[in-house]
């Protein structure tokens, strides 16, 4: 099973917030039109802040609280470059290595993406995490590479500890240090790091 190409834009939106989506709920974000599959996105992070697949009926509850208002103006995504000082209170499930369908890059598990089935999964390293500047928290998105820098660890490393071992490590370097973190805005109070330094 292949995604429509209308919904392509909507799912890049998603997997650059580091989500995964149930095939079915894109075709109800797909179906509702860009403007309400973003105004869901913005939301779903607040509503369910430690979620990591997009569920039918998160979209469905979503959809139903913005069915009756206009969601006003919608910013272009990561179009605002910031900085922020504070804590990383909490590292999620599904961070650290992790495997990626090599068609729709994904987050997959043992080798099985929820759209094209049985794959043989690429490895990545990412990071997801609650950060905390002392007045209020966002959801910071590491890719690759800022997850080395920040951790020191290299996938080839990553591959070597294995996934739990490399979370753990992950959790013991970021988790309630002071930092500053540099970076892009994303809607849903999400924010994909680019730079980041302990102070």
């Amino acid at each position: 099973m292949d995604y429509l190409p209308s919904s392509e834009g909507i799912l890049k939106k998603i997997l650059e917030r580091g989500y995964q989506i149930h095939p079915e709920a894109l075709k109800v974000l797909e179906a509702r039109g860009e403007e309400n599959a973003l105004a869901v996105l913005e939301s779903f992070s607040e509503k369910f802040s430690e979620a990591i697949v997009i569920e039918v009926k998160q979209v469905e509850e979503l959809l139903e609280k913005t069915q009756d208002k206009k969601t006003p103006g919608t910013k272009e995504f990561g179009s605002k470059l910031s900085k922020l000082n504070g804590r990383i209170t909490q590292v999620y499930d599904g961070s650290g290595l992790i495997q990626r369908c090599p068609k729709c890059n994904r987050w997959i598990i043992d080798d099985f993406c929820m759209v094209h089935s049985d794959v043989e999964g690429i490895w990545d390293l990412r990071i997801k995490a609650r950060f905390d500047d002392g007045k209020e928290r966002c959801t910071l998105i590491f890719k690759k590479e800022m997850t080395e820098k920040s951790t020191k660890i290299t996938l080839e490393e990553a591959r070597k500890l294995g996934e739990a071992a490399t979370l753990e490590r992950i959790k013991n370097t970021l988790v309630g240090k002071n930092i500053e973190i540099g970076g892009v805005k994303l809607n849903g109070g999400n924010f994909l790091v680019n730079d980041i330094k302990e102070v």
